[in-house]
Formats: C-alpha cells, structure tokens, sequence
C-alpha cells in the first residue's frame, strides 16, 4: 500500500489543518459526538485517491483521534481506484483487510465482508434523521432486505471539465451546456482547427470510465444493469457498436489522440490526465474531482455537462462509501470513525466536496461560506441538469471485472487488433456473464 512520508506532504497537511480548522467555539460539535463505551482500540481505514485527498483525510484524522482520544487510526492511502480494489481484495481474501474501507457503488460486490450498520443508527451512526444527514443517500447503500452496508461520503456527477485557458487562447466560445452528442463533436471540429499542434479536441474517454459508457446505453434506452424482476441487463450489441463506432471515428478524425498518447494516462486523476498534461482540451471527471484537476494545472478549468440526446440519463449519484469490516474487532470505533468523518463540521470543513457535496444538511451549512470557484461550477452543472435527471442505478455486477474487461476492449479497438464489431459482441459478452442475479 502507498504510504506518504514527505515533508511536503507534512507541511499540506498542517496547512490544512489550519486553514480550515473552524474558530475554538464557532462550532464545537465535541459535546454532541456520540460516546465511545470501549477501551483503547486502534483501527486502519482505507481509501482511493491523490495526495490531496489523502492530506485531508489525515487531518480529519488527527480531528478524530483529539475527539477519541482512546482511539488511534492508521490511514492507509492506496492510491487510484484500480490500485486500492487489488490491495483490498488480497487482504479481504487473507483476512487482514483494514477496519474501514472506502468503496464506490461496487459495494455489493464486497456484501459477504461487509457489517451491516442498522444496529448502530442512532447510537455510533448519527444519520439517522433528516436533519442530521440526507435520508434518500442511506437508499442506495441499502440492500433488498432493508440492511444498510455503507454510508454515503456525498453525491456526485459526471461533468465534461475544459481547459479555458487554452479554448479563450484559440479564440473559440466557450462550449455551452447540454449540448447534444452531434453538436458536441461539431465543436470539437472548430476547435480542433484552432488548438496547437498535436492538442487533441477530446480526452479518449471510450472505455476508461465505465459510468460514461452505462449513461450512453441510458440514452439508448438500453440499460446496462436494472433491478428490475431482481435483476436485468436490457443492454444489446447495437448499442455497443454504436458507442465503440462513436469514439472510433473520433479517433480517426484526429478529434482524440492516437493510441499511444491515450495509454500513457490512465485518466484516473490529475496525476494521470491528458488534460492537465495538455495533450487534450476537453476531458470527463467527476465533479468532485473538478478542484483537484485545477490545484493541478496553471491554466483555467470549466465545466460543462455531458451530451444531451435520447432518453434521460444523467444521475446524480452517491460518489464514494465508507463501511464497515464486519472481522473488525473494533467496529464500536469504525462506526464512531464514520460518523465523524460525516456529520463534523470540523470535519467537513477540511473535506469539502473533495469526495463529492456533503449529504449532512448541518456539514453542507457549515462549508457553504467557504465554497470555491470550482465549487460554484460544481453547483451550477446540478442545476442545469436538473430537468434530465434519473435516480441512480445499480452498477453491474462484478463492477471492479468489467472496468477492467471494458478498457481492454476498448484498446484491441484502438490498437486495430479488433473491429468495431468484434469489439461489439465481445462487450454484450462480458455484460451477459457479468449480468447475473
């Protein structure tokens, strides 16, 4: 597992630490922390994320073990997405998986590992009323036999983010929101006659984010993956070629860059992004992302929303979950630990919307004064999305295997090692096995 010892990253954190430590008093929410009826305990709590996430993590950390001071916490940042899920994985399978752990909307995969939380609503868990957390964010995280699993660290969204700079300098509009599929590459055509050489219009998004390529299907009407009858998949290889098709041509427009440049970033954050290399002008991230992306680069960000077109699509969804290992010896403390990473203003103040808008109504209040920019952009795409919403669904089975499956696809196309149809029927393939009740 990764783990951060640099001075640099010492000196963020108490950065952090004091920028956003609330004034003694302002908001003292000690006295209204549940209490801790165990002795001393240590737990491990585990994450996905960059450096910037994992300084404040550690300072809400330091928070928590000054508010339980009979409880120390080991974090363990592990890196991206895909890093994480491997170390957890092995250690869920030798029994020596951390206390807490974060998830994304994967969780069901990991159920059988996983404490079920109703027992402690109300006692560790103070996210059980309407005024202490958003009550529609506990849905999700709730299997069919009404046990909640994991709790919701914020919502988020997907959200096209463009290099502003660059666009204004090429003497191109910006581009506006809810633009439709067709008048999306028409822009990335005017731009791409505009931007300096070897600067492609788009990031190559084809196949590296799963969740672009279920809202596409959604707008096709063919859903990926519904609860429906306890289970159904309603994708079909039309709209796998359709969308395989889509990015093919934009790569052989130039509107894309070629394959070589698209595998040298894995687009799983700044540190991985051709955008803020400045290989590309428009790429896709999650809202919570939009401030990370900006502390990375020089140049402006902007956001916009995705394409419009075909059925409604765009969710506004659960962006991260922490739970509970049900093999902890210390899960008094998890959940302690989990309450007060979501319902502190103390806390939340050092997050922010680093992993997505706070679903504490009191965390929400308690931050708004301190909203950024790239904040405001984040709210401003909710609200133009607003009229072409649909309730999050549930990821496919066996998420973390068709993430790596689909990007493996998508480069047999890149590469010419498959045509766009092969390719086709090879994704209704992976989705028919992985699809199972």
């Amino acid at each position: 597992m990764r783990r951060i010892h640099t001075l640099t990253f010492i000196a963020l954190l108490a950065m952090l630490l004091m920028a956003f430590m609330l004034p003694v008093g302002a908001q003292d929410d000690a006295a209204e922390l549940p209490a801790y009826t165990g002795g001393p305990a240590e737990i491990r709590v585990a994450w996905w994320g960059n450096d910037d996430r994992a300084a404040r993590t550690l300072a809400v950390i330091e928070l928590f073990e000054a508010a339980y001071p009979d409880i120390s916490v080991i974090g363990e940042p592990n890196g991206g997405t895909p890093d994480h899920f491997q170390i957890v994985d092995t250690q869920l399978a030798g029994n020596n998986a951390p206390d807490v752990i974060q998830f994304g909307g994967n969780w069901p995969d990991y159920k059988q590992y996983l404490e079920p939380l109703n027992d402690y609503l109300g006692a560790q868990l103070m996210i059980d009323t309407a005024g202490q957390f958003d009550q529609t964010a506990l849905i999700p995280a709730t299997d069919a036999e009404g046990n909640l699993y994991a709790v919701s660290l914020g919502t988020n969204t997907l959200v096209l983010a463009y290099n502003k700079t660059m666009i204004e300098a090429a003497g191109i509009a910006l581009p506006e929101d809810n633009l439709t599929w067709d008048e999306l590459l028409d822009y990335g055509r005017a731009l791409q006659a505009n931007l300096p050489e070897g600067v492609a219009p788009f990031v190559d998004n084809s196949t590296n984010q799963a969740n672009y390529l279920s809202y596409f299907y959604a707008q096709e009407g063919t859903m990926l993956w519904t609860l429906d009858d306890g289970g159904t998949s309603y994708a079909t290889v039309e709209s796998a070629s359709k969308w395989l098709q889509l990015w093919a041509d934009m790569r052989a427009e130039g509107l894309i860059p070629d394959a070589e440049t698209t595998y040298t970033y894995t687009e799983d954050g700044p540190d991985s992004s051709a955008l803020v290399a400045g290989e590309a002008a428009i790429a896709l991230i999650w809202s919570n992302q939009a401030a990370a992306y900006q502390a990375a680069m020089t140049d402006e960000l902007g956001l916009t929303t995705l394409p419009a077109g075909g059925e409604d699509a765009y969710t506004i969804q659960m962006s991260q979950y922490l739970a509970v290992n049900n093999a902890s010896a210390n899960k008094e403390a998890a959940a302690l630990f989990i309450n007060f990473f979501v319902t502190s203003p103390e806390a939340g103040a050092i997050l922010q919307t680093n992993r997505g808008v706070p679903s504490s109504p009191v965390v929400r209040q308690g931050i708004a004064e301190q909203s950024t920019a790239m904040d405001a952009a984040v709210y401003r795409i909710y609200d133009a999305i607003a009229d072409r919403t649909i309730p999050q669904g549930p990821n496919l089975p066996n998420d973390q295997e068709f993430v790596n499956e689909l990007e493996l696809i998508g480069q047999q196309v890149a590469y010419e090692q498959a045509t766009v149809d092969q390719a086709a029927e090879e994704l209704q393939a992976l989705i028919e096995r992985l699809a199972i009740k």
